[in-house]
């Protein structure tokens, strides 16, 4: 009787191949994930990349500032056109972004400086940032950075208050395009 339980109590011996036949998928799974979660920490979204870049250029603001700010999506992001006071202010390979001067006229090819097209409208997907919460000195607290496509191209387009809108025309504008909606974290 003692020996019947010696012989089912016996250690089995898994073969170190097995073993490791088991454990690599898990290995490179877990590899992917990790690799996963590090790539996005590096590549933020397009819409973050255009507003850092922004910040560090033209307004010498530290990359944090980002992330005090409010940020929401536009519930109404087709609403942005021309005719919103918030003007574009980033430089586009793909499209005209800088102010045109009075002596040329908006369809000439030397407007669009080579081989630039107009910014494409509607715009599908659009960010609205408030900074005004922020410690840092920021001449300008509300942000709009739109993704603008057509058929071949597509860039993210931040947008500053135009000089000549006053506030309630900024604020309108805000709450027409639905910035006032619920914080993106």
């Amino acid at each position: 009787m003692h020996s019947e339980i010696e012989s089912a109590t016996e250690k089995v011996k898994i073969p170190p191949q097995l073993v490791f036949k088991l454990l690599f998928p898990a290995f490179i799974s877990l590899g992917l994930v990790v690799l996963i979660l590090v790539w996005q920490e590096y590549n933020p979204p397009g819409w973050q990349r255009a507003m850092d870049r922004y910040l560090a250029t033209y307004v010498s603001a530290p990359k944090e500032v980002l992330s005090t700010g409010a940020i929401s999506v536009a519930q109404l992001p087709f609403l942005l056109g021309p005719e919103i006071p918030f003007q574009p202010v980033s430089p586009s390979v793909h499209y005209q972004t800088e102010p045109l001067t009075a002596d040329v006229r908006p369809e000439s090819p030397e407007s669009l400086g080579g081989d630039r097209q107009p910014l494409p409208y509607p715009v599908f997907e659009l960010y609205c940032i408030d900074l005004s919460q922020s410690s840092a000195d920021i001449p300008v607290s509300h942000f709009l950075v739109a993704h603008h496509e057509d058929l071949n191209n597509s860039d993210w387009i931040v947008y500053i208050p135009s000089e000549w809108a006053s506030a309630q025309a900024l604020d309108a504008a805000w709450s027409q395009l639905g910035c006032n909606a619920v914080e993106e974290s």
